[in-house]
């Protein structure tokens, strides 16, 4: 049984020459350059969501400093 599944994308012919390039610079082959691409996107993209969180989050307490950090704990802990 097959362990990954296949994709099938169509890119410009320029892009195509970029991807096979930068693939062969690396050592890599199409298809590694682009699971590592990916990977790096959806990492990226969870690291702003949870970028944008933590600002909400600090907006919701007030959270400006560090000091406010340690404000809100040591009130959390008296509690």
């Amino acid at each position: 049984m097959r362990t990954s599944k296949v994709l099938s994308i169509s890119v410009p012919p320029t892009l195509w020459e970029e991807i096979g390039k930068l693939a062969e610079k690396e050592k890599m082959t199409r298809s590694e350059l682009l699971r590592v691409a990916a990977r790096d996107y959806i990492r990226s993209r969870r690291w702003a969501e949870l970028r944008e969180k933590g600002a909400r989050t600090a907006l919701k307490f007030d959270v400006r400093t560090e000091a406010d950090v340690a404000r809100i704990i040591h009130e959390l802990r008296r509690k």
